[in-house]
């Protein structure tokens, strides 16, 4: 009985087949996440830190090129301030102040800035401390400024920011230092913000803890334990 002869210019013609499919599978793959696809690329970026922290929340800590402008409306543990000058209310008292810092503990209410400037502070206090100095009044403590100052260090310790997104340069670090992002002139975008945030000339750092961020071009959420827990169970169940 004759066997059938297996020339090698058949095998390496099969061989050459089995390449070439490989080349075509990898450059539809490249097209595909490049030009009809973009963010099927930026997922798998962001699926690689997605849900590394518990609880539904991210450990940031980023120190940036502070935005043009910030507005936040609602309470603030501490507010610690180095102005210099302005007219200070506290309740019905005035004070004249030159260059000092302010302590402001238990604060809800208004403050907002843009660049060296606070253009608005004005809400309630529990306590007022100048130059270290508690401040007492015998109305409320009703705390504000009649106008605008200028300061060289804010401070806002414990406190909630349900968003920011604005265009800048620096250093971004996510759960404890694992992850680290350069950003050069690109998105940064956070939501649901609880931490601390401090400003000195054009530096803005915070400390804290969000729900999801965008860091140029790489996404990421925060996915809850109790998810990840029945992600497993369903996992189980399938098997």
């Amino acid at each position: 009985m004759d066997h059938p002869v297996h020339k090698p210019r058949e095998r390496k013609q099969h061989t050459l087949l089995i390449l070439s499919a490989v080349f075509v599978g990898i450059l539809f793959f490249l097209i595909y996440t490049s030009f009809y696809n973009p963010g099927f690329k930026k997922s798998i970026t962001g699926n690689i830190i997605k849900g590394s922290s518990s609880g539904g929340t991210i450990e940031i800590e980023a120190t940036l090129l502070s935005p043009d402008e910030l507005e936040i409306d609602g309470d603030v543990g501490k507010i610690e301030l180095r102005i210099f000058g302005g007219n200070f209310f506290v309740g019905r008292e005035r004070f004249e102040l030159g260059k000092a810092s302010i302590i402001i503990d238990d604060f809800e209410g208004e403050i907002s800035f843009n660049g060296d400037n606070v253009s608005r502070l004005d809400g309630q206090a529990s306590k007022v401390f100048v130059e270290g100095i508690p401040i007492t009044s015998e109305s409320d403590m009703k705390v504000y400024f009649n106008e605008g100052f200028k300061y060289n260090f804010l401070k806002l310790n414990d406190f909630y920011l349900d968003s920011l997104s604005y265009q800048t340069s620096g250093i971004v670090k996510l759960n404890g230092g694992k992850v680290m992002v350069d950003l050069d002139d690109e998105e940064f975008r956070i939501k649901k913000f609880q931490g601390d945030l401090s400003l000195k000339k054009d530096k803005v750092k915070l400390n804290g803890v969000v729900s999801e961020s965008n860091l140029g071009f790489i996404d990421i959420k925060a996915v809850p334990r109790k998810e990840k827990v029945e992600e497993v169970e369903e996992a189980e169940d399938d098997a």
